[in-house]
C-alpha cells in the first residue's frame, strides 16, 4: 500500500513522497484525498475488513464526491485530475502512472462477460481518460493510450492510441515519445524495478493493494 501511495503522491508534489506530507497533501488536494482512502480501504478488503472497507468508500462519497469501489485494482500513480462525479466500479484494473477526470466512469456493462469471465475493464499503464468518458464492460484499454472527452469505450483498444467518439474509435497512433505526459514532476517509475513496459495489465498481479 505504501508505494503505491508514494508513487500517488509523486503524481500531485515536487520532490520526493514522504509519508509525513501525505496528510497534508490529502488536505489540499480531493483527488488524492479520495486515492488515499481507496488505498486505505483496498488495504482492508484484501485482508477481509469488510466493513472497514465499505466505511472508506462511505466517506470518500460525502469528502471527496466520487466513488472508488475497493473491489479495483489500482497500481500506483494514478492522478485524478478533477474527482467529482468520478465512478470507477466493479473489478477494474488499472495500470501504473494512469490519469483521469472528472465524470469519469469505469465499470461493467449489464453483466456482459468476456471469454476470461471478466466484466469490467482493464487499463494498461500510462492511460489518460478525458473528462466524461465511460469504459464499461470486459474491454481492455492498452498502454500509453489517450481516451478522449465524452467517448464511450464499448471494444478494445491497442497500445499506442487515441480513441475517441461514440462508440470510441482508434483515430491515430499515439507514438512512445509522446506519451510522457503528465510527468513534469518526475516519473515515479523512472528508475529501478517500478518501471513497466507491459501491453496489458491482467487481473491477480496484487498491484491495487
Amino acid at each position: 500500500m505504501f508505494e503505491n501511495l508514494k508513487a500517488d503522491y509523486c503524481r500531485y508534489s515536487r520532490g520526493e513522497g514522504r509519508l509525513w506530507k501525505v496528510p497534508f497533501k490529502a488536505l489540499q488536494d480531493a483527488g488524492f484525498r479520495a486515492m488515499v482512502l481507496y488505498r486505505m480501504g483496498r488495504w482492508c478488503r484484501v485482508r477481509k475488513l469488510n466493513l472497514l472497507a465499505g466505511l472508506c468508500e462511505r466517506v470518500m462519497r460525502h469528502l471527496c464526491l466520487c466513488w472508488i469501489g475497493t473491489y479495483t485494482e489500482i497500481g500506483g500513480g494514478l492522478k485524478i485530475a478533477h474527482c467529482t462525479g468520478l465512478v470507477i466500479g466493479g473489478r477494474t484494473v488499472i495500470g501504473r502512472g494512469c490519469d483521469v477526470r472528472q465524470n469519469v466512469t469505469l465499470g461493467a456493462n449489464f453483466h456482459k462477460t468476456g471469454p476470461d469471465g471478466r466484466q469490467s475493464p482493464i487499463l494498461g499503464d500510462r492511460v489518460s481518460v478525458g473528462a466524461g468518458a465511460v469504459i464499461i464492460g470486459p474491454v481492455r484499454i492498452g498502454s500509453h493510450c489517450v481516451i478522449g472527452a465524452n467517448a464511450v469505450v464499448t471494444h478494445d483498444v491497442p497500445d499506442h492510441s487515441i480513441a475517441a467518439g461514440v462508440p470510441a474509435r482508434v483515430i491515430k497512433p499515439l507514438w512512445p515519445e509522446d506519451s510522457g505526459r503528465g510527468y513534469e514532476n518526475g516519473d515515479p517509475y523512472a528508475k529501478g524495478k517500478g518501471q513497466t513496459e507491459r501491453s496489458l495489465v491482467g487481473p491477480g498481479q496484487g498491484q491495487g493493494t
